[in-house]
């Protein structure tokens, strides 16, 4: 796939550049979320705690994956399952607890279907990223207790502005031998704006220190110094038009996204023949390969007349496919295949003030339709309809402001297996913010969340290939309910250089859907002797499986998706300060404690950070040092394993002019070897070792 193009090659080298333009980040603070608020708040009128990643953060943190690009935010990790694999996890919460969104809109890709399936988005692309917790969650669906990330970039402007602009970014790193070319280029005239970006990923396998499988001893038994099978090959392009009048705004945009990605050995591999000893079993690759196409289109009809301001509408339909090319002795084939289709529609008008109370109402739907065909087909074809009503209002009381969010959602899934899976959920959330003094503030969040199973968790059926499991789903479950709390002070005070926040959450979950280690193997005698299935086919007892201990060792562990209560706690905390006009000092932490009701602790859940960071900038030029701390994770969850902690130190130097800026970043600079307790490869995939990478921006 490496540089097949040759068109689109030229266009990138034309017009690539970086993923955000913005010289500094001095005046992030200030930056209005239009993601949060359909009425223009800053982040100091949000209640909770929100992170934004623009400007050149963004640029230096933006990655291949999604979950890497984040995880140096606070109260953010990745769960990876290889280096082309990385899914945000929040507090503790991942999947479908976490909402990903492109421009308001959900990515529909499969990424909530199975531990190896990547992100469809482009981080090179944003121009900022926004993590949203607290009533605005509810705009975009039900059950986001970690909260929304929304991938916003101008694909569809908004906004006129007359003229031409772009840019050129290229970015290379010595680890993988990657490198990245992106592309940008804006052009506006007679209300008209027209938009078009792409960049080209590539890079070779990934470099780590000692020993892939950590367990391993002999370099026959694994690879030395680098992960096999992690190189990876991306490329992506859209192109928007929108019009823009006085009162209005006609938007359309169209992005392709194609990923081709390798699976570390061993974390994706199926049953083999027992061998005799004399024989070497041929090793097996498995590479995934991912194309999306997505439309998406937005109305906007602004300052109208009587009790409603403005009416914002969206559409988007995906056609997502990846196939699972399982690679043995040089011979490739297609394991399995997935595709899904989706159509979502929102409606949202938010009105003037009324009787004091300003808001929101708004209406979502999407239909998706899912299949997969192959080894992997453990989840059957479905139909999943859902169709939802929101209402967010905010009034003042005493000295703060009162913000109430409602939503009402009903998802119906359909398959030849189970027939049809009703759901109707409702979810709140109440917040309270309140100024304490000019620069400080302290909000309360109460909210109750109800979230309707997925289609993996109620239909699953056979062996997850990836995650080296037999999987049941249970067509009985019912709505997953929570109950949370947090606490959030914030400080922000730019004649002193000064800024903190700190935050303490609880979320109380009646019925946590999980799946739960059943102790039991799956049986191929059971299955296919005599024709049993899900839990019945698992067994204990080494009858079933030719009294072979062999046969019973090498059987996969059966895994069922149950209901239990559980409670997670956490805190974040960071503080921020000016030594003098050039440098300034930040510290922070976050740390999630989260426990089953009867079952011990939830797995693969992030360690105790603390971190430092120096950060210095004298004209045009900045740099900076950072130390991350992540401490040993000893609750790691039924049948997991303890992960050790480890420091991680990381280092930025770079020059920004008006038309350019280039940089130069180093990360793990001691080469320690991480192995993050969330990646469901920690065992045998660790995070890459030292990485000094470079990259230069030209704008025009």
């Amino acid at each position: 796939m490496k540089y097949k193009n040759s068109i689109f090659v030229s266009a990138i080298a034309l017009l690539s550049t970086s993923p955000a333009f913005a010289q500094n980040d001095a005046h992030q603070l200030e930056e209005t979320i239009v993601t949060a608020s359909q009425h223009g708040k800053t982040e100091a009128e949000i209640a909770g705690s929100i992170n934004i990643l623009s400007g050149e953060e963004l640029q230096r943190e933006a990655a291949s994956t999604l979950g890497e690009t984040l995880k140096n935010q606070i109260g953010v990790q990745s769960s990876s399952f290889g280096p082309g694999v990385g899914i945000p996890v929040i507090r503790g919460q991942s999947g479908k607890r976490v909402e990903v969104l492109q421009n308001n809109m959900v990515i529909a890709d499969v990424s909530d279907t199975s531990a190896d399936h990547a992100v469809a988005t482009e981080a090179f692309l944003a121009d900022r990223i926004e993590i949203l917790r607290g009533p605005a969650t509810l705009r975009y669906g039900s059950g986001a207790i970690g909260g929304v990330v929304n991938v916003i970039d101008n694909r569809i402007h908004t906004s006129f502005e007359e003229g031409t602009n772009g840019g050129i970014h290229f970015g290379y790193d010595d680890n993988n031998e990657g490198t990245v070319a992106v592309a940008k280029l804006d052009a506006g005239k007679n209300g008209w704006m027209f938009h078009i970006d792409g960049v080209l990923r590539d890079n070779e396998n990934t470099e780590i220190p000692g020993f892939a499988d950590h367990e391993a001893d002999d370099p026959d038994e694994t690879t030395n110094g680098f992960i096999e099978n992690t190189d990876a090959d991306s490329e992506s392009f859209s192109i928007g038009i929108s019009h823009i009048g006085e009162n209005f705004v006609a938007g359309f945009s169209i992005n392709e996204i194609s990923n081709n990605y390798g699976i570390p050995p061993g974390g994706h591999g199926h049953e083999e023949e027992a061998l005799e000893e004399e024989e070497e079993e041929e090793e097996e690759f498995v590479r995934i390969d991912l194309d999306q196409t997505a439309y998406q289109g937005k109305l906007i009809f602004s300052n109208l007349d009587g009790l409603i301001d403005h009416v914002d509408v969206d559409l988007s339909y995906s056609d997502y496919e990846h196939q699972e090319i399982e690679i043995e002795g040089g011979v490739a084939a297609v394991g399995t295949l997935f595709d899904s289709e989706v159509l979502e529609i929102r409606a949202e008008a938010a009105h003037r003030v009324m009787k004091n109370w300003l808001g929101t109402f708004g209406l979502q739907y999407s239909d998706r339709d899912f299949n997969a065909e192959g080894e992997e087909a453990f989840v059957p074809p479905s139909s999943t309809d859902r169709f939802g009503i929101y209402l967010i209002e905010e009034t003042t009381l005493g000295a703060g402001t009162v913000e109430l969010g409602l939503r009402f959602d009903d998802q119906s899934i359909s398959s030849e297996i189970a027939g049809d899976i009703d759901h109707t959920s409702f979810n709140s959330s109440l917040s309270y913010l309140l100024p304490i003094s000019d620069n400080q503030r302290f909000s309360l969040i109460l909210n109750r969340s109800e979230r309707a199973p997925i289609s993996e968790e109620l239909l699953s059926e056979g062996e997850h290939i990836a995650t080296n499991t037999y999987e049941i789903g249970d067509p009985d479950l019912d709505l997953e309910e929570s109950v949370g709390i947090e606490l959030t002070w914030a400080l922000d005070s730019a004649d002193s250089g000064l800024s903190a926040r700190a935050s303490l959450f609880h979320t109380d979950f009646s019925n946590y859907i999980y799946e739960m280690d059943t102790e039991l193997r799956f049986s191929h005698d059971l299955e296919e002797d005599d024709g049993l299935t899900g839990l019945a086919a698992c067994s204990d007892d080494i009858a079933d499986f030719e009294n072979d201990p062999e046969e019973f060792a090498d059987s996969v562990e059966c895994f069922l998706y149950v209901e239990e209560g559980a409670t997670f706690t956490g805190v974040e905390a960071e503080i921020q300060f000016a030594v003098n006009e050039q440098n300034s000092i930040r510290f922070w932490g976050d740390y999630v404690r989260a426990e089953l009701d009867d079952n011990g602790d939830v797995p693969r859940i992030p360690p105790a950070r603390i971190g430092a960071s120096w950060d210095y900038r004298q004209d045009n030029w900045n740099g900076g040092l950072s130390v991350t701390n992540a401490f040993d994770q000893n609750n790691p969850g039924e049948g997991q394993e303890e992960t050790d902690g480890y420091v991680r130190v990381d280092a930025h130097i770079g020059w920004n002019a008006e038309d350019y800026s280039i940089f130069l970043q180093a990360t793990n600079l001691t080469d320690d070897e991480i192995r993050n307790s969330t990646s469901f490869l920690r065992e045998i995939s660790p995070e890459p070792g030292r990485s000094i990478a470079f990259g230069a921006t030209y704008r025009f």
